[in-house]
């Protein structure tokens, strides 16, 4: 087993202490930051999102991944190159009232800034009025919303309503994600976008931001694709 998949192991089956050390030996060692960020701990954390949503993993296992990645993607962070297209927007992001974990929107924080949005991480269990408290403070773009349990997807169209209400809608896109979120729940409560998972989150914000991303933004008006994005909103 390569130091990088030893790194994934790690993670995946929540060993905090081990996942740290190899992540501290992989950089002494001068193996690739980046590759051992997406290889070793991005992929070993979506292997805890797959096991949590094949049952095999709770709650408890999914909260215990963000504590096992936080600190290694933290160690690795300082050593990864600059982003050669420049930046590419701003993003707040965070986790909806009544949702007590961060391993959806860390993946999605850690996947945007490589792709060079400067992101904002909100927190967890967020009243809704701070997200766009937030958004204005920091005149960001994007308001990302993560939301893992059906009852807590309300909180998300609780935002789009305070943004109408404030006469905000406008001026941010709105973003959902999370194990429950659907293409067809972003719809009707006419949000920006969905986002599968992380390395979706990625092309949506681009073309949110009116990025080409090539053939994708076809397959992307479409419910089964990885991300989905208002095309009422933002046309074809």
């Amino acid at each position: 087993m390569s130091s990088i998949e030893a790194i994934r192991e790690a993670v995946w089956r929540l060993k905090k202490k081990d996942a740290v050390a190899l992540v501290e030996e992989g950089l002494a060692e001068g193996l690739d930051p980046t590759a051992m960020l997406k290889e070793g701990v991005i992929a070993g954390l979506q292997e805890v999102g797959r096991k949590f949503g094949a049952g095999e993993y709770f709650l408890a296992e999914l909260v215990m991944a963000g504590k096992v990645g936080e600190p290694c993607i933290d160690l690795i962070t300082p050593h990864l190159p600059p982003n050669s297209e420049g930046k590419m927007g701003t993003v707040v992001i965070g986790a909806v009232k009544g949702d007590l974990h961060t391993i959806g929107y860390g993946l999605v924080t850690t996947q945007l800034e490589l792709a060079g949005f400067e992101v904002i991480k909100l927190g967890i269990d967020l009243d809704s009025k701070y997200f766009i408290e937030k958004a204005v403070e920091h005149n960001a773009d994007i308001i990302g919303l993560s939301a893992f349990l059906v009852t807590t997807i309300p909180y998300c169209p609780e935002v789009l309503g305070y943004l109408k209400d404030m006469g905000l809608r406008d001026r941010f896109k709105v973003i959902i994600g999370g194990t429950e979120c659907t293409a067809d729940k972003a719809d009707a409560m006419d949000a920006d976008g969905w986002a599968l998972n992380a390395i979706s989150a990625v092309p949506l914000c681009k073309r949110l931001m009116g990025k080409d991303v090539g053939e994708e933004a076809k397959l992307a008006q479409t419910y089964d694709h990885g991300w989905w994005y208002n095309s009422r909103r933002h046309g074809t």
